[in-house]
């Protein structure tokens, strides 16, 4: 299908000059009986083009009149119009017929609407079936696509720019198939429809220009009119909406920009991208033969193309894929560029092309764009040489928060600091290296934090949530712990909304789970599998929203994770928690004594250390909570010897510091045997 806006200039109708014909009349009004003259015309002629074209006028100011035209099939506009001027017995002074949008001539078929010069605009679109797609009369979801009008290109243009292209060798087959033959007077139709699959934007873009303008030479489409969809799956559509832009592009061509892989089949069942993926395909198929489809794809997306090739049919699909560049191709493609730029290149520029490598045109274009900057500040504009970049500012910026000044100064710890750390750095290389290609894509960070009892697991993880709150990682910083008691419902069917609660609750910080094995231990097909199942969907469809953080003793933790494969893909970090050794836990002691204004002596620090080396082998020892618990008596016994002490003689050192009899020296329970039979 195609638009056209006709601009004529009127100088005399049946050989009478409109503006000298009767000076007493108004300007507007020699204007409005100019146009309801035309409108006339086009009426007797419509018999001639009717259900293949329909053509009005839109507005006229002083003789200069603005005509629209729509065509279903094919009708040449020149000898159309010729026609026109003839029975209307109109004197021209130039006319320019140029092919244009269908939202431009949208506007001005509303416009001839206002003026009263068609009889209803939405009857018009109604005949053509534009209705849909001008969402006349209808409130349905719209589709918002873009535009173009590609240029006439003679074959000699084509291909000197295709062998610039980094598709080359796909594409030149292609060419040299279209070009075979002579060019045709009349559409037949599109025997094979086109993929073309590279990561850069511009490569997608101007191979995709240069085959419609090979294809418009030789007579393959008949519009030089393209519209662009862009098609997500975070999106929601209506099919009827896109198969009216189908319709709307008969004749021409229409281009599908997708961008999202398709990872597995049970991620396919989650984000519903393959139905949608099918509803598209089958609307493909059905306007095949009538529209051009350009589908642009990244280049590496195997499941998402199989799955349109699935799921297309009989139509035949040609794919031209980006190449890399290797030495000699890579060097030119960088002169090239910078001779755009009038600029020399300069042996850094070159040195950057590592021998034997193979470029794609995203890596060099990042490889480029780094040199011209560095080139503008330091050779153009040498006054900024001394200007650091946004990215090395960002690159200095330090971890903010006391939340990670607390988890610095906590004794020990190094694998869960570490985590920490890469993901807060993970966060900042997105920022740097965002431009240069690097995935924007959240990354998901649900983590299971094994250990003993007393080695903070709990404590880390609500400093974790401080620290992604203030670092703006994540939004709310919050926490949500909970247990079994807390997901399980006493009766069928009500633990799975009481985990969705709970998820919803979290989104924005964290949910933690501790003892997470207790939810199945030993209860196969009861309550807690209910649970688990539903915390795997929620983990799911919450990937971006929160963090889940189970935890637990390790042994137990290893066997729960057997018991539900599913669960195990999800999870992206595993942190062990290592008992504290004895020099760690001397360090913990003094740290919660300088908490409470406390310090501890040489004799009791040597006491507390040979609790610790005895209370290390016990199999129940508590490690950060056992040391707390010490201190707690020490403090107790503290408060007993002082009040037992001449009050007079207690110095401001007496009442601050823990001595060697203020330690306690706990009673290990040796755990006894278990005999077979009975005993004497």
């Amino acid at each position: 299908m195609q638009f056209f806006r006709i601009d004529m200039k009127v100088k005399a109708i049946n050989g009478e000059l409109i503006f000298s014909s009767d000076e007493s009349m108004r300007r507007s009004a020699i204007d409005r009986n100019l146009g309801e003259a035309i409108s006339s015309c086009c009426e007797r002629n419509y018999k001639k083009i009717i259900g293949k074209g329909y053509l009005f006028i839109s507005e006229v100011s002083y003789g200069d009149c603005a005509l629209g035209f729509v065509i279903r099939d094919y009708i040449h506009v020149d000898d159309y119009m010729e026609d026109i001027i003839k029975d209307g017995k109109l004197d021209l002074e130039n006319i320019e017929v140029k092919e244009t949008t269908f939202n431009s001539f949208l506007h001005i078929l509303r416009r001839a609407d206002r003026n009263d010069f068609v009889r209803d605009d939405y009857d018009i679109l109604r005949d053509f079936d534009l209705d849909e797609l001008a969402n006349c009369g209808s409130r349905v979801i719209h589709v918002d696509f873009d535009e173009g009008l590609i240029q006439r290109r003679n074959k000699d243009f084509i291909y000197q720019s295709a062998k610039d292209s980094f598709t080359k060798e796909s594409f030149i087959q292609e060419l040299d198939r279209i070009y075979a033959g002579t060019p045709k007077l009349k559409v037949y139709g599109h025997p094979v429809d086109y993929m073309i699959e590279s990561d850069d934007s511009r490569t997608q873009a101007g191979v995709t220009k240069l085959l419609i303008q090979a294809l418009y030479d030789v007579g393959r489409i008949e519009s030089r009119r393209y519209s662009v969809l862009e098609l997500s799956s975070d999106e929601k559509y209506s099919m009827r909406m896109i198969d009216a832009l189908f319709k709307a592009c008969t004749g021409g061509t229409l281009i599908l920009k997708m961008f999202e892989n398709i990872e597995d089949e049970e991620d396919e069942c989650a984000n519903g991208s393959f139905y949608y993926l099918k509803d598209v395909c089958k609307i493909i198929r059905k306007h095949c033969c009538g529209v051009l489809t350009i589908i642009q794809l990244p280049k590496e997306c195997t499941n998402l193309r199989m799955k349109i090739l699935e799921n297309v049919g009989d139509c035949a699909f040609i794919e031209i894929k980006e190449e890399q560049a290797i030495d000699k191709s890579a060097i030119d493609y960088l002169k090239n560029r910078a001779k755009k730029y009038h600029l020399r290149t300069d042996k850094e520029l070159i040195d950057s092309v590592e021998k034997g490598h193979g470029y794609l045109i995203t890596e060099l274009n990042m490889i480029f764009d780094e040199w011209y900057r560095k080139k503008l500040k330091t050779s153009i504009f040498r006054q900024y040489k001394d200007i650091s970049g946004a990215k090395s500012q960002i690159k200095e910026i330090k971890p903010k928060g006391s939340a990670y000044d607390e988890l610095e100064a906590m004794i020990g710890l190094d694998s869960a600091k570490k985590m920490i750390q890469k993901a807060l750095d993970s966060y900042k290389a997105q920022k740097l290296f965002k431009d240069r290609g690097l995935s924007n894509d959240p990354i998901c960070n649900h983590m299971i934090f094994t250990g003993n009892p007393g080695t903070a697991k709990t404590s880390v993880a609500r400093l974790f949530a401080r620290i992604l709150r203030d670092n703006n990682v994540i939004s709310k910083g919050h926490i949500v712990e909970v247990g079994r008691s807390d997901l399980v419902g006493r009766f069928v069917g009500w633990t799975a909304p009481i985990v969705k609660k709970k998820f919803a609750e979290a989104v924005g910080g964290i949910l933690f789970i501790d003892e997470a094995y207790s939810l199945v231990d030993d209860r196969d097909g009861m309550f807690g599998d209910e649970a688990i199942n539903t915390i795997v969907q929620e983990m799911e469809n919450h990937r971006n929203e929160l963090i889940v953080i189970f935890a637990g003793y390790p042994d137990k933790m290893e066997r729960f994770l057997d018991k539900n494969p599913g669960l195990r893909s999800r999870i992206a970090h595993y942190i062990h928690f290592e008992d504290y050794n004895t020099d760690e836990l001397c360090r913990i002691a003094s740290h919660i004594a300088s908490q409470k204004g406390l310090t501890i002596d040489d004799g009791a620090m040597e006491k507390i250390k040979d609790i610790m080396d005895e209370a290390r082998l016990q199999a129940d020892f508590g490690n950060g909570r056992y040391v707390r618990n010490v201190i707690d008596k020490a403090r107790m016994a503290q408060s007993s010897r002082l009040v037992h002490m001449d009050f007079d003689s207690i110095s401001q050192d007496d009442i601050k510091t823990l001595r060697a009899e203020d330690i306690e020296i706990p009673i290990h329970n040796k755990k006894k045997a278990n005999r077979i039979g009975f005993a004497v």
